[in-house]
């Protein structure tokens, strides 16, 4: 390890300080402009393209202060491999030194600011905004072709925050706690509400101040910031399809109906009906026909056919033992509900009978 009088020295993971790089790559923040910062008790990563702009601080066995700019990429390159203690420190340079050796890079001297965005939104606990999306990505548009599905609606109300997202054949929501200090409805691109998932994976402690004003979004904890541009376009009014009444209101066992379904997946569409005290779950996977049997409870009779992969994504975003499952029509979405619990709902919509 580096003994010469230095600038600044930080000591820290390998593997924690590959995952921070690996998060400025999912928005491809690796190839723009990044400053590395050392202070006392911590080691920062700072990048801006454009309006996006990220900062991750890791707690380190820091000493000294300095900043200076890093070519993330070929930082990518360096910690591949690396699993035990590395030490940076400057001095003129930037001196890496890992288990397998040492690494002298040019110092150039930077600094970055992010964006700011003055208006407060609303505070939430990481914890909480972690499991909320846990629950909702799933269901968001996976392409940009459906942009105005392509993310996670943020809403704020009295009562806290609602998350939602949607890809049109399925929809999940999910409210939470939080402190709000304006109603906003926001919409956050896929990208970025992933990026924000592995941060909070990573830092899962603290509070989340959200802000935003007419042009930009901003996120920010102890140890993060992530600032990006408000896009330009609303998500659908997905409470026009929520339903108001129920023909059948079916109770059933999340992990019996989720092992059903597992069983089923080689299908493309299953269809569910209710004969007594069961529900008959039938389908076809190639030229053999399959009949699975889940006890169900509750009153209303239950005919319509839907794809398996969806109704296991809304199983699994649930943690309770119970579903309450919901049947209007076969035409219209089955709504699934975890036991006694209002603050998360999934829809699924269905699909052409056999």
């Amino acid at each position: 390890m580096t003994t010469n009088i230095a600038n600044s020295i930080a000591r820290i993971q390998g593997t924690q300080l590959k995952k921070v790089v690996m998060l400025f790559s999912k928005l491809k923040l690796n190839t723009a402009e990044a400053v590395l910062s050392v202070k006392q008790g911590s080691l920062s990563i700072t990048s801006i393209y454009g309006e996006t702009g990220l900062r991750l601080t890791l707690p380190s066995d820091s000493i000294g202060k300095d900043d200076c700019k890093i070519d993330l990429q070929n930082l990518k390159d360096i910690l591949s491999g690396v699993k035990g203690i590395i030490e940076i420190a400057t001095n003129g340079s930037v001196i890496i030194n890992t288990e397998s050796g040492e690494i002298t890079l040019p110092f150039t001297p930077g600094k970055l600011s992010l964006p700011s965005v003055k208006q407060e939104t609303a505070s939430i606990s990481s914890e909480n905004l972690q499991k909320a999306l846990r629950k909702v990505l799933p269901f968001s548009a996976a392409s940009e072709s459906k942009r105005n599905l392509f993310g996670v609606l943020m809403e704020t109300q009295d009562s806290g925050l609602r998350l939602v997202a949607s890809d049109g054949f399925r929809l999940g929501y999910a409210d939470t706690t939080a402190v709000v200090m304006k109603e906003e409805s926001i919409m956050i691109p896929l990208y970025f509400a992933k990026l924000l998932q592995g941060i909070l994976k990573l830092v899962p402690e603290g509070e989340v101040s959200v802000r935003a004003d007419k042009t930009a979004v901003k996120f920010q904890g102890d140890y993060f910031e992530m600032v990006f541009p408000r896009p330009d376009f609303d998500f659908p009014d997905y409470r026009r399809i929520l339903p108001s009444g129920f023909k059948a209101e079916l109770e059933v066992n999340r992990e019996e109906l989720l092992e059903a379904i597992n069983r089923s997946l080689g299908a493309e569409k299953v269809r569910f009906t209710r004969e007594g005290g069961v529900i008959n779950i039938t389908g076809k996977i190639g030229e053999g026909n399959f009949v699975h049997k889940v006890s169900v409870a509750g009153e209303g009779e239950m005919r319509a056919t839907y794809n398996p992969k969806f109704l296991k994504d809304a199983l699994v975003a649930m943690d309770t033992e119970l579903v309450t499952m919901g049947f209007v029509e076969a035409n219209s979405p089955l709504q699934l509900t975890p036991e006694e619990e209002d603050a998360e709902k999934y829809l699924v919509m269905p699909i052409r009978d056999f």
